[in-house]
C-alpha cells in the first residue's frame, strides 16, 4: 500500500509564502532569479509525496527524484507521535517548504532526520543508530503494516499537552 504525504495548513502557508517571495524576487532582482527558482525547484523535487514499503525497506516518495530507501533492519521501535517535533531546531534541511526535510534536533528524541508534510501525523522510528520521523496520511495504518513487516512493537502515544 501507498500512503500520501499530506500537507499541514503551516506548510500550505510556508509554501505559499515562499512562492509570493520568489515570484516577486523575478520582478524585482531578476538577476536572482534563476538562482531563486533552481533552489525552489529543488525543495520541490526532493519533498516527500509519499511512502511505501518493499521487503524490508520503507521507500520515501518524491516528488521529482528516485524515491529514498530506508532499509528497515537495525529497526528497535515505532510509534504515533503527534508532538514529536514540538520545540525542534532545525540544524540542516528544509523547515517547511513542501514539507520539513532534513536533519532537525529536540530534548525528546535527539537528533533525528524528517520527512515530514504534516507534523501532527508524525511517526517516529527508532533505529540503533539513528531516529527517524516520517508523517503517512493513515499512521494507524502504517505502523500496522510496520509491525506485520517488521515484527517490532509500535505504538501509539497520546499527545502531549
Amino acid at each position: 500500500m501507498r500512503y500520501r504525504a499530506p500537507w499541514s495548513a503551516s506548510v500550505k502557508w510556508i509554501t505559499a509564502g515562499v512562492v509570493v517571495l520568489f515570484t516577486s524576487l523575478v520582478f524585482l532582482t531578476p538577476w536572482a532569479s534563476a538562482a531563486a527558482w533552481a533552489l525552489f525547484f529543488a525543495l520541490f523535487a526532493f519533498g516527500p509525496s509519499g511512502y511505501s514499503f518493499e521487503g524490508r525497506d520503507l521507500v520515501i516518495h518524491r516528488r521529482a527524484w528516485s524515491p529514498f530507501r530506508l532499509p528497515l533492519s537495525g529497526l528497535t521501535g515505532a510509534w504515533v507521535a503527534p508532538d514529536a517535533m514540538r520545540r525542534s531546531l532545525r540544524t540542516f534541511g528544509n523547515g517547511g517548504v513542501f514539507g520539513f526535510t532534513g536533519w532537525f534536533h529536540n530534548s525528546r528524541l535527539g537528533r533525528y532526520r524528517a520527512w515530514v508534510t504534516d507534523p501532527r501525523k508524525a511517526i517516529v522510528l527508532e533505529f540503533e543508530n539513528e531516529t527517524v520521523v516520517v508523517s503517512p496520511g493513515h499512521p494507524h495504518l502504517f505502523v500496522d503494516e510496520l509491525r506485520e513487516r517488521t515484527g517490532v512493537e509500535a505504538t501509539v502515544e497520546a499527545a502531549e499537552a
